[in-house]
Formats: structure tokens, C-alpha cells, sequence
């Protein structure tokens, strides 16, 4: 079962210059950040909604906006999903940043996430 979204994920093409909107215009908080070589991330928390920037991976395109369907069991979920006709677009593997993910694809072409937190 899905029982909550988080985080809502917004790519950026100006990571900088969207990371001081946020934080600085608008007054959102940094949870966390990541700056390497290969991708900018920050993280802002809001009340019970985690609201990411991301800049990207280098080599890789995405579309503007992603989500994170959170759940106790991807197993079970990727089944159930899959039985309804979701198709994913990339299977159950382990993230970097701790727990499992699955992406799937919505009726308009949409990739979106299902997540197993650690």
C-alpha cells in the first residue's frame, strides 16, 4: 500500500540560482544538500512534505517534476502495481541514499517513483 508522497522533486536547469529562491526569498529551510561533480540536490522539509531541487545527473534528462510514493513493501507494491497494468520503467533496485526504488511510468508518460525508505 502507498501511504504517503515525499519527497516532491523539482529538476532545474539554474541549480544555484533556484536554490537561493527557495531558501532565501522564500525562506524554506535546508534539510540537507548534496554538491558533487555529478549532481546538486537540496532538500527543504515543510511540515509533513519534504520539497526537493534537483540539478540533475550529468548524462541524464528528466522531466520537470518527479514524486516519491512511499511504502513499507516495494516487493508486494511492484506486484500489485504491475497486476494493474502499471508499467515500470526501471525495476526494484537500492539507492545510494539508503532504501529501495522502483520507477514507473503514468498514463501521460510520466516517470515517478515508488519508494522503500531504509
Amino acid at each position: 500500500m502507498i501511504n504517503k508522497i515525499e519527497p516532491i522533486i523539482l529538476f532545474v536547469k539554474n541549480f544555484g540560482e533556484c536554490k537561493s529562491f527557495y531558501r532565501d526569498k522564500l525562506g524554506l529551510k535546508e534539510q540537507s544538500h548534496s554538491n558533487d561533480e555529478n549532481s546538486n540536490f537540496v532538500t527543504f522539509r515543510l511540515a509533513n512534505i519534504t520539497f526537493s531541487l534537483h540539478g540533475g545527473f550529468k548524462g541524464t534528462q528528466t522531466g520537470p517534476l518527479n514524486i516519491h510514493f512511499v511504502t513499507e513493501d516495494i516487493e508486494k507494491e511492484v506486484r500489485r502495481l504491475k497486476n494493474s497494468g502499471v508499467r515500470f520503467v526501471r525495476e526494484i533496485e537500492n539507492v545510494p541514499w539508503g532504501g529501495k526504488e522502483a520507477t514507473f511510468m503514468d498514463s501521460d508518460g510520466n516517470e515517478m517513483d515508488l519508494y522503500e525508505p531504509a
